[in-house]
């Protein structure tokens, strides 16, 4: 699994459930219902292929795994500004920043590029910044865009090893 197919707001859920051991806490905190919550933990599990938490009368407990993810996830929630950014605008930007070109992002993420268009200009106008001007038939990203593109890169770098930390737990 790549750490850019995870959702954003449910790996916000997870920092926050571990941190709290309460659903409705994390609700609380993230801003969705108690059984959003419910069911982006459910999903996060589907996902990656083991449970996260053992479920109590009253809270729920994080399981190593979770503790693992979380602590991976909290550090790249802060590097990828998760108030503003949705895992599509992410995967469409690194991708940009990485081939230079909206055609070639596109073709290499496997989305249409009136799509990744899209998701580059709502994810500049969610940031409040211009990412890119556009040179010729590529782009150049901005100063500010280099920098979110950097971060983001590292955030899902910060994934990935969570993601892999959690195989070697689960003897993978």
């Amino acid at each position: 699994m790549e750490p850019d197919q995870l959702n954003v707001r449910h790996l916000m859920a997870l920092t926050f459930v571990v941190r709290t051991g309460s659903i409705s806490a994390a609700a609380r905190a993230v801003h969705l219902t108690q059984p959003a919550i419910t069911q982006a933990i459910a999903k996060l599990e589907r996902q990656i292929g083991m449970t996260l938490f053992d479920r109590v009368p009253g809270m729920m407990v994080a399981t190593a795994a979770a503790e693992l993810l979380a602590r991976r996830a909290d550090n790249a929630l802060r590097l990828l500004d998760a108030k503003r950014a949705t895992a599509a605008q992410i995967r469409a930007f690194v991708a940009l920043a990485r081939h230079g070109s909206y055609a070639a992002a596109a073709k290499a993420i496997g989305v249409a590029e009136p799509s990744l268009h899209r998701a580059v200009g709502d994810l500049a106008i969610a940031m409040g910044t211009r990412l890119v001007d556009r040179r010729g038939r590529g782009v150049v990203l901005t100063r500010r865009g280099a920098g979110i593109a950097r971060n983001f890169r590292l955030a899902m770098a910060e994934l990935r090893s969570g993601l892999a930390e959690i195989a070697a737990v689960q003897g993978k």
